[in-house]
């Protein structure tokens, strides 16, 4: 009834979401093509200088191409789990001052328990559409798309050799099995915010939601802080938009799939815009 009652609810923020991109887009569009009188100054606000960073290993450019790289750790959400080393990287395109594309992968690799070790991918590709409330502050949304290469069905459903005498056992001799439950493809939504509190720092926020083909979905809850390191190094000033080191975390729980807990990533990264 649970598992019934989230699959409405997920349903229900999809058609939401999906009518929210539509009219946001058409109004966008509107304002991008719309034929208006010369003025002497432009009433479009411009980003501030260097971009804002936002979730993701990402900056807010309005413009060119960019590269986020970086690792870190997860603790995992999963009863039985071992944490993990971390690994991500994200390219962005901006095709107009409104609209990104990009695609990102997150690798997990080390001993998921006593029983398996492994390196866990997960792709995404996202589309972003992008709104500057001022050159200091930014809102965003927009759909995403993931899948996986990782092969887990023995971690997933398990192997005991028969001589376990009841569940505890049996669950704490197969060990991890709950913590990478999004199998094969899934859709969702992602939306958020940047802010550049001053010319060297800014932070940034975002949710998200997943739900694939085998009805399981996972909220995801994103934090940052930036240092803008263009500001200090020459070369970046003259070659590149942006230049940034970020710290970035990303709480996780399963929806229809009991874990029992948010997991947890924590990472460092660099994002440089050309």
């Amino acid at each position: 009834m649970g598992q019934i009652f989230y699959i409405k609810n997920v349903k229900n923020f999809f058609r939401i979401g999906i009518g929210f991109l539509l009219a946001a887009s058409a109004i966008l569009f509107a304002e991008e093509t719309a034929v208006s009188i010369p003025k002497e100054k432009s009433s479009k606000p411009k980003v501030i200088d260097g971009g804002i960073p936002i979730p993701r290993e990402t900056t807010y450019q309005q413009e060119g191409f960019g590269v986020g790289l970086g690792g870190g750790m997860l603790f995992p959400s999963g009863s039985h789990c071992n944490r993990l080393a971390l690994w991500q990287g994200t390219v962005e395109y901006y095709y107009a001052s409104y609209l990104s594309a990009g695609f990102s992968a997150r690798m997990y690799g080390g001993n998921v328990d006593d029983k398996y070790a492994m390196i866990y991918q997960r792709y995404h590709t996202h589309l972003l559409m992008h709104y500057l409330v001022q050159p200091r502050w930014m809102l965003y949304v927009g759909p995403t798309f993931g899948f996986e290469t990782t092969d887990l069905n023995e971690i997933r459903h398990g192997e005991h050799n028969g001589s376990l005498v009841n569940e505890k056992d049996e669950e704490k001799a197969v060990g991890c099995k709950n913590e990478y439950s999004l199998d094969g493809v899934s859709g969702g939504l992602t939306m958020g915010t940047g802010y550049r509190i001053s010319d060297d720092w800014a932070v940034n926020g975002g949710a998200g939601i997943e739900y694939n083909s085998a009805e399981v979905g996972q909220l995801s809850i994103a934090f940052g802080a930036g240092f803008n390191l263009r500001n200090y190094v020459g070369i970046l000033q003259r070659n590149f938009l942006g230049g940034w080191i970020v710290v970035e975390g990303l709480a996780h729980r399963y929806i229809s799939e009991d874990t029992g807990a948010w997991g947890l990533s924590i990472f460092l990264a660099m994002v440089f815009n050309i």
